[in-house]
């Protein structure tokens, strides 16, 4: 009998590797290389996989965003990883969903507009591509982010001794969040000597923000070499987070910030992408296996 919470699963294979997508949320819920699923399983403490943040990322003040004086409910993370989005095209390696605004995303988010979301997979890795199209008559505001999860320990053993590599020293200051929303204060760099330890320390007070990257990549490496190799074009910052004690990591890819307490105001957010009436902004984010070195 067929599992209902699988129901809506498209299978993706080649050669050395397997996936699966859920129609919901255009979601990526499994991936497997050579026989070893890297990503999370979504179990507790966080049933979900990789999960999609679309039109905000985190909480807004009270749960609403504001829009021409209007206030429209908005939950957390935004409606996108909760909706069933349309398949348009499948193949044993490619599928694409998409999502279009209908009444229930407009009283949340009165635009119009399509999301397209592609996964494409291939021998040691999943290309994800995101497409923000805006169907409407003016500017449209938004932020978009992919939250995947992946396992700790990479491939077994002792959650000791993992890495993250970053293509480039970053500097700047790092941000928190204070109950789910974007803590005014900036902390101290992470990153800035590139190679950040994964440890429950960094995760003790919250996500770790690196607000706008100058790497366009990183490595996540075991101590026995195995590593993830994740790549990403648009997004501008890069998000770690892990529930403390849990067997899990995200390594995600942010193109915009939670909001600041009191900041209800959508339209006037600075932090958010804007898209031109019948314009199509693309985001990808690449995960890969590799050796580390």
């Amino acid at each position: 009998m067929t599992n209902p919470a699988q129901a809506d699963r498209v299978r993706l294979s080649t050669g050395r590797s397997t996936a699966a997508v859920s129609a919901t949320g255009a979601e990526l819920v499994s991936w497997v290389v050579d026989g070893a699923e890297l990503l999370w399983a979504g179990a507790d403490p966080w049933p979900i996989h990789a999960p999609m943040l679309f039109p905000v990322i985190c909480r807004v003040p009270d749960d609403q965003v504001v829009v021409g004086g209007v206030r429209h409910p908005m939950v957390e993370h935004g409606f996108g990883r909760h909706r069933e989005f349309v398949r348009l095209d499948a193949s044993d390696a490619e599928v694409t969903f998409e999502l279009r605004d209908d009444q229930e995303t407009r009283e949340a988010f009165p635009y119009a507009f399509s999301l397209r979301v592609t996964h494409r997979l291939d021998e040691l890795g999943v290309t994800s591509v995101f497409r923000v199209r805006n169907l409407g008559t003016s500017t449209m505001p938004y932020a978009l982010g992919h939250h995947p999860a992946y396992a700790w320990p990479l491939g077994g053993g002792s959650r000791e001794g993992h890495l993250l590599v970053l293509d480039a020293e970053e500097p700047a200051a790092s941000r928190r969040l204070d109950e789910g929303l974007l803590s005014p204060v900036p902390r101290p760099p992470v990153g800035a000597a590139r190679k950040v330890v994964v440890d429950d320390e960094l995760f003790a007070e919250s996500a770790v923000i690196l607000p706008e990257v100058r790497s366009r990549g990183l490595v996540y490496r075991a101590p026995d070499g195995r590593a993830l190799r994740v790549t990403w074009e648009g997004f501008t910052g890069v998000t770690l987070w892990s529930p403390v004690s849990s067997d899990l990591v995200c390594l995600e890819a942010w193109r915009g910030l939670p909001a600041e307490p009191g900041q209800t105001d959508f339209e006037g957010r600075r932090d958010l992408a804007r898209v031109e009436p019948g314009d199509e902004d693309t985001y990808t984010y690449r995960v890969e296996s590799v050796r580390g070195s």
